[in-house]
């Protein structure tokens, strides 16, 4: 989701996150809910999708990018500049120099206690054993499980 047409707002098959941000909100005016903290809540959104848009070479697009993506954290802000991936030739990678220039600005900006997550950690989920009143010896299987090479201990 890391590219310039992902978070383009013109009418494009790239537009996705800027066109279901103006969707969701939309909904939220229908239901009269643009009071709730939904609206506050899509702020990192849309400023997401704005950084994906924005140049990203200058001293003054820095600075722009650490003013204008206050409902993002640090990490956030230079994670997502190192993921952006071009997808045209008229588009270029965000050079390193610049992403530690962003970065020495955000250095003393809190941001968002939201967390980047790696899309690719499994997390490990326990599920608590709890044992069966059913004496296993009662327990009749049905042919239709068709587990007839189980044999029973």
């Amino acid at each position: 989701m890391c590219s310039w047409s992902k978070g383009m707002q013109i009418s494009r098959k790239g537009m996705q996150i800027r066109c279901n941000i103006s969707y969701l909100e939309e909904w939220l005016k229908e239901k009269n809910l643009q009071g709730s903290c939904a609206i506050d809540t899509m702020e990192p959104l849309c400023q997401t999708a704005w950084l994906l848009q924005v140049n990203k070479s200058t001293d003054e697009d820095a600075k722009e990018i650490c003013e204008r993506c206050s409902g993002l954290s640090a990490v956030q802000v230079v994670k997502i500049l190192n993921s952006y991936t071009p997808i045209d030739d008229f588009e270029k990678r965000v050079a390193p120099s610049f992403v530690r220039k962003v970065q020495s600005i955000l250095q003393g900006n809190e941001g968002s206690a939201q967390l980047m997550l790696d899309s690719k950690y499994l997390f490990q989920v326990t599920f608590p054993f709890s044992p069966s009143p059913q004496a296993l010896e009662v327990i009749q299987v049905p042919s239709s499980l068709k587990v007839g090479f189980l044999t029973r201990l």
